[in-house]
């Protein structure tokens, strides 16, 4: 088959939050604070785009890179307006993922299974101005492994051509990565989380493509929250915190203008469905949302076994989390 059947886009539940947590009810005058609770770091916005629902037609070895620069240049609260407390916020995160994959070669129901592992590598730099709280990033290490398995159905073909692939997957984050609980901002979320999805391209016609991502997850307690100021919740000592469960859709639609060469535009769209939790009480107003569009490319070589993505986003309806001002992607994959 040709190049969209490679194996392109199982960044299953790997990024892209910035890997941030946001101390949005800081105290200014106490020196305790409400504890940051965010969704974590390994979800994957916009980290799949152009025929995403396409895997390797053939069985076997299959190895992608993730080169990803997000620059975060605001907190937005509840109402999605700049969080007060905070004087020119930064945070850029710079992100490295090797993913490999291997299809099984007997088919099973009609279409093939496989499994993967996602290993991340992330670099935090927060700045926070001259005036206000200054929060304190982990530098740069390992985040948390995603391991998933997933199965890919066989394209429907249509008068010779295929015209619709689709793929399941359930994928698990373990709390693997660097953490320190005396910052705000870690390379780990420091907890499990559990994330299906759904992912389709449809074919219309010669030369355009429609894609999709539904996603969700489903995450487990932090035991041990972070945080550079001590953490307090109704007085107590915070014991744990939970994210709650959040969906969110990757959508992409592209055209060939040249052979092998397709252009369109991407983005994904998160909303958290259900506050966060401190001491297994409700955190109200936690939610968190985000909208991400932009441009993107996508190319392939003659003999469909390398591919490449260049991915552009910018941020907006921003509400309980970093605004990303610009997020960039570049993306390779190579079957064996």
């Amino acid at each position: 088959m040709f190049l969209k059947d490679l194996n392109t886009s199982k960044i299953g539940c790997l990024l892209c939050k910035s890997v941030v947590g946001c101390l949005l009810a800081y105290s200014t005058t106490a020196q305790a604070v409400t504890p940051s609770v965010s969704l974590p770091g390994g979800l994957n916005l916009g980290g799949t785009s152009f025929f995403d629902g396409f895997s390797s037609s053939e069985p076997g070895f299959t190895y992608q890179v993730y080169l990803q620069q997000n620059n975060g240049t605001s907190i937005r609260d509840n109402n999605g307006d700049e969080a007060a407390p905070f004087d020119k916020p930064k945070l850029d995160a710079t992100v490295v993922i090797n993913q490999f994959d291997y299809k099984f070669e007997k088919p099973v129901l009609g279409g093939n299974v496989g499994v993967l592992a996602l290993l991340p590598i992330v670099g935090l730099d927060a700045d926070f101005g001259d005036k206000g709280p200054q929060l304190v990033d982990n530098d740069s290490g390992l985040s948390d492994v995603t391991l998933a398995a997933y199965f890919q159905f066989r394209p429907i073909i249509h008068e010779g051509r295929p015209v619709f692939s689709q793929r399941l997957e359930l994928g698990v984050i373990l709390p693997s990565g660097k953490y320190s609980d005396d910052v705000d901002f870690n390379q780990s979320s420091n907890y499990v989380s559990l994330s299906p999805y759904w992912s389709f391209t449809l074919l219309p016609a010669p030369r355009w493509e429609i894609s999709g991502r539904l996603n969700y997850v489903y995450n487990f307690k932090n035991s041990s929250p972070a945080g550079s100021a001590p953490l307090d919740w109704n007085g107590e000592a915070v014991k744990n915190t939970r994210a709650g469960q959040a969906a969110w859709l990757n959508f992409a639609a592209s055209y060939e203008v040249l052979p092998n060469i397709n252009v369109g535009l991407n983005g994904y769209y998160l909303k958290q469905i259900s506050d966060d939790q401190v001491n297994g009480d409700t955190l109200v107003n936690s939610k968190e949302e985000v909208l991400g569009v932009g441009p993107g490319v996508f190319w392939s070589s003659d003999d469909k076994k390398t591919a490449v993505w260049l991915n552009a986003y910018t941020e907006s309806s921003v509400k309980n989390r970093f605004e990303n001002s610009s997020r960039l992607q570049f993306r390779i994959v190579h079957a064996f």
